[in-house]
């Protein structure tokens, strides 16, 4: 459902999209474990890497409609659901690895996802950000 998911809902909401008075915006979440090849997650990897795949190819194909697409990849961020099956010292070793040593918060996340949808964001498509304290620098 990582790739069919978000393909589904544009193909449902590209009218909508299409028909805005403002441009459309479609902000796909992405994985940064694209870029670390994390063993044992293949299936959770592959489709993470087919929605940056398709992120791209939406960009070209929906741009001619004003409407931006980009895939946002997150940090490991501490949320219930991470910590479900994440304990301080594996956030702990993720921020150990960061240029930046803070926890990426969901604030953090979402200021990111907010400047893709705002006017500032305008331009930016077909792109794949990351927001990780710059862990991906290593």
């Amino acid at each position: 459902m990582n790739a069919v998911g978000p393909l589904l809902m544009v193909q449902t909401c590209f009218p909508y999209l299409r028909d805005s008075a403002h441009r459309g915006r479609v902000i796909n979440v992405a994985s940064r474990t694209f870029f670390t090849g994390a063993p044992g997650q293949i299936a959770y990897i592959a489709s993470k890497g087919a929605l940056i795949g398709m992120t791209r190819v939406m960009a070209r194909e929906l741009g001619e409609h004003r409407i931006c697409v980009n895939a946002v990849m997150p940090a490991q961020i501490a949320t219930p659901g991470t910590r479900a099956h994440s304990d301080d010292e594996v956030f702990a070793r993720t921020m150990a690895q960061q240029a930046i040593q803070e926890f990426v918060s969901p604030e953090d996340f979402a200021g990111l996802v907010a400047f893709l949808a705002s006017a500032d964001g305008r331009l930016v498509t077909g792109q794949s950000l990351v927001c990780d304290g710059g862990s991906l620098l290593r």
